[in-house]
């Protein structure tokens, strides 16, 4: 039995005209600011991430991303075969990493804590305007992988979302990505 890839990576999936049309979009019309005592945190209570997250329903953004997002079905179908609910009532997160701020998120896994659901696999679409330094994407399985194509603006990614995660601080400028977690049975 062949064993679920990694990840996939789309490179250009949408043109810098398009990027900024949805990063717009997201900050006239996104819910609030994840706040700290949300965010991802260490077994000692210190946050994982330094970022701005930006909230926004997925219904609001969807006739921007759909398209993305059945990209994303349509691998799971083919590569990594997991049951899977509809996208339609979840939210997204927006994640602005400031060069100023060293903006990162430190080695995590994204899980919901649902008692009827886990999250399968996460998608993140690659939402910066301009390059940026530092900001790398590593996965780990076993070992650290570094996705350097996940950088390319307007590029995106879909991995296992119980497979450790985790991006460097940025250096110099700004990174921006959506965030989508896609849903369905449990695991267990």
């Amino acid at each position: 039995m062949a064993s679920r890839p990694l990840f996939w990576v789309w490179n250009d999936v949408l043109t810098l005209k398009e990027i900024k049309k949805i990063n717009k979009f997201i900050m006239s019309n996104h819910e609030g600011v994840e706040p700290d005592s949300m965010k991802a945190k260490t077994k000692d209570m210190i946050i994982k991430k330094n970022t701005s997250t930006y909230i926004i329903a997925y219904d609001k953004i969807k006739k921007l991303i759909s398209h993305l997002v059945s990209k994303c079905y349509a691998v799971n179908n083919h590569h990594f075969g997991y049951k899977l609910w509809p996208y339609d009532t979840y939210n997204c997160h927006y994640n602005v990493y400031k060069s100023s701020e060293k903006g990162h998120y430190d080695w995590h896994t994204d899980c919901n804590g649902d008692s009827y659901s886990d999250i399968k696999l996460t998608l993140l679409i690659n939402l910066s305007e301009k390059s940026f330094e530092g900001g790398d994407f590593y996965l780990q399985e076993t070992n650290e992988t570094l996705v350097p194509d996940f950088k390319n603006l307007g590029s995106m990614i879909l991995f296992q979302s119980p497979i450790r995660h985790m991006v460097t601080p940025v250096v110099q400028g700004e990174r921006k990505n959506l965030a989508l977690f896609l849903t369905g049975p449990n695991f267990v």
